[in-house]
């Protein structure tokens, strides 16, 4: 009996070393499984939409991501929405100050003008998107999709009073497109919760 106690007693510290390494060994295993998931989820999720890299790469960048389920998806989408619609706005100021975009001397009068109903389009955007965050965490998934959809035709009207006069092209172009781009993930995410 001696004996067995001896050998346990001996045994016990490398039998305590090898559970150790064995947990963290499953928790390192459990923390790289649970990356892989978030990025298939993110894969699966991003599959639904139109805009592939796009959702991918804006979904990837935000590190809340990694924890978040369908929805929580949803919601980043939409935080990413309202995000570039606040940097639109940012910019329009930007080039609001600038005598002219297109160095047309009659052209300051009618692009500020323009800029303005943008501003003036971009605020209602704006105002929709942060709604729809409240109604995506709701559940009221046909409010996000008509509001949702009601700021991209904001963006839309923005990018149409540029072209109502000829030779006027608008600065905005780029934004108004990757805004309704992100704007069209983001439907479609909401629409996997539906």
């Amino acid at each position: 009996m001696e004996y067995s106690r001896r050998i346990a007693q001996q045994l016990l510290p490398a039998l305590l070393l090898l559970q150790t390494m064995s947990c963290f060994r499953l928790g390192v295993s459990a923390r790289l499984l649970g990356e892989a998931n978030t990025t298939d989820l993110i894969t699966s999720t991003c599959r639904h939409t139109d805009y592939f890299d796009i959702c991918m790469s804006t979904l990837q960048s935000n590190p809340d991501s990694r924890n978040a389920d369908v929805k929580g998806l949803a919601l980043i989408s939409l935080e990413v929405c309202i995000a570039h619609a606040e940097g639109t706005i940012s910019y329009m100021r930007q080039l609001r100050g600038n005598a002219s975009t297109t160095g047309r001397a009659d052209g300051d009068k009618y692009e500020t003008q323009c800029l303005d109903d943008c501003a003036t389009e971009y605020d209602d955007a704006l105002d929709d998107l942060r709604k729809s965050v409240g109604k995506q965490q709701s559940g009221d998934y046909d409010s996000v999709n008509a509001m949702v959809s009601g700021a991209m035709t904001d963006s839309d009207t923005c990018e149409g009073g540029f072209g109502e006069r000829p030779g006027y092209t608008s600065p905005l172009t780029e934004r108004n497109d990757y805004f309704a781009k992100l704007c069209s993930n983001s439907l479609a995410i909401t629409g996997l919760l539906s």
